[in-house]
């Protein structure tokens, strides 16, 4: 979903409010892409200031991440605040390009900042309970369903020569 802002750079008391859907279904980053449980309208606030047009605003979206240990998808919640400013002459915002990239010259990409958003919030780890016991490394079972009866003793291979020794002396 796009807004156009051009009114903004022109008129010097332009004030507005704006209320838009995500249009995505997905959230697609560079590695993952994460199914949207659900999202919320989004009301922006729009006015301008001296030479900065001020947007305001507030949303949430649920997203289902797969949990790091047995790859169940777990519901997160990302509540939304927008409060920045965009300067109206590009010779003084003093912005690089990269911090902008929710702007196309007058057109804001609600989409892509919503994303940036988001993509600052994702948790480091993901577990869909703090004592996930995670997949069998034999046959890929989830052990939070049951146990799957696999051989998982992995020796300490730190030991090997010592078991060596045990093994010649019969024990």
């Amino acid at each position: 979903m796009t807004i156009n802002l051009s009114e903004f750079f022109s008129n010097p008391s332009a004030v507005k409010d704006f209320t838009v859907e995500p249009s995505f279904d997905t959230l697609v980053l560079k590695r993952n892409s994460y199914p949207v449980a659900a999202k919320e309208s989004f009301l922006i606030h729009a006015a301008r200031v001296e030479n900065k047009i001020r947007l305001k605003g507030s949303t949430a979206v649920d997203l289902f991440i797969p949990c790091d240990r047995c790859l169940d998808d777990v519901r997160n919640h990302f509540p939304i605040e927008i409060n920045l400013s965009i300067a109206t002459d590009e010779e003084s915002d003093g912005i690089e390009d990269d911090e902008r990239s929710f702007m196309d010259g007058c057109i804001l990409d609600v989409d892509k900042l919503i994303t940036n958003e988001i993509v600052v919030a994702l948790p480091t780890k993901v577990l869909c309970k703090e004592d996930c016991r995670g997949l069998c490394p034999v046959c890929g079972t989830n052990l939070n369903h049951g146990d799957c009866g696999c051989d998982r003793h992995v020796a300490d291979p730190r030991m090997a020569a010592i078991q060596d020794i045990f093994k010649n002396f019969g024990q």
